[in-house]
């Protein structure tokens, strides 16, 4: 699979002009770059995620359909939420990717994909102008576990562990990239994807930094590139690193940086569910909200399943 081409297309300062669908998802965090963007789309049915890592006041929360649970972990959140949705494998599905949680984005994509029988979904990321406090902005709070996002582990794990390999995208988070690094210690094979060419001209340096800050902790590791804002490239790229590794027992991917690679990473691993591989994730119960402001651009990409 080539996906290098998939299409995709980006709108400046939140200027979108997209079809009607049949149903379009946002998750609310409170930042102007999504509500802006909700309130720009065409869909039979619109609804927002409201998740509980946010801790959002009541009196903060949208007053259009939203959908609430006080669950914490991906498929506990997501029961009642499919329970009372009809959705068709022929239906048109927009999700708004901005303000989603990566494990319960991952998560509803694969539910989507493999459960229900979608075969095309298309996504929107809104990049803001900054974020509140630049290179030392905190995205989440203690991590309580490092594991397989469910649904999204390998059936077989291979008991021969010699040939593993970990792969990370690395964003701003040092914190969570030496956790991820720490509790695959064991893998012989570690690669970063880097986001090159970045959102924003500072953000490819200050990842550079984080990266090097940790490298007493996580040892040498091998970096590769792909633009933050891309993830059929960022899927080429997982793909062209397992590539390098022919032998692989086990493969563990971590999405850490942008929401794009995040993409890139589940269509990767949707169009291989034949390999070894394992999307794990650093889990926190606290994510910041409000923490982006503006509008710059907003991407759409075009993603199509097997």
């Amino acid at each position: 699979m080539n996906f290098s081409f998939f299409y995709k297309e980006s709108f400046p300062e939140g200027n979108i002009v997209l079809p009607q669908y049949d149903y379009f998802i946002s998750a609310f965090d409170a930042c102007e770059r999504t509500s802006k963007i909700y309130e720009k789309i065409d869909s039979k049915f619109k609804i927002w995620l409201v998740f509980p890592h946010y801790h959002i006041a009541e009196e903060e929360l949208p007053d259009t359909e939203s959908y609430t649970s006080v669950e914490f972990k991906e498929d506990d959140y997501f029961q009642d939420f499919f329970a009372t949705k009809n959705f068709q494998e022929q239906d048109k599905i927009c999700i708004d990717i901005t303000g989603f949680i990566k494990p319960h984005l991952i998560f509803l994509i694969k539910y989507l994909v493999t459960i229900i029988g979608v075969k095309k979904i298309e996504f929107l990321y809104t990049e803001p102008h900054r974020y509140l406090n630049a290179d030392e902005t905190k995205f989440s709070g203690f991590i309580d576990d490092i594991r397989p996002i469910e649904g999204c582990n390998s059936i077989d794990i291979n008991t021969n562990t010699e040939n593993d390999v970990l792969i990370i995208s690395a964003g701003y988070d040092d914190n969570l990239i030496a956790k991820v690094c720490q509790e695959k210690n064991s893998c012989k094979n570690k690669f970063y994807i880097l986001g090159f060419p970045s959102l924003q001209p500072d953000m490819y340096q200050e990842s550079r930094l984080k990266v090097h800050k940790i490298k007493e902790s996580t040892g040498d590791i091998k970096l590769l590139f792909a633009p933050a804002y891309d993830p059929f490239i960022t899927a080429e790229t997982l793909g062209e690193i397992i590539a390098l590794c022919p032998n692989y027992t086990n493969i563990y991917i971590s999405p850490l940086a942008t929401k794009s690679h995040a993409l890139g990473f589940v269509l990767y691993y949707l169009w291989n569910l034949d390999k070894p591989i394992n999307i794990i994730y650093p889990y926190s119960n606290f994510y910041s909200a409000k923490n982006a402001i503006g509008i710059k651009k907003t991407w759409k990409y075009t993603l199509e399943f097997p």
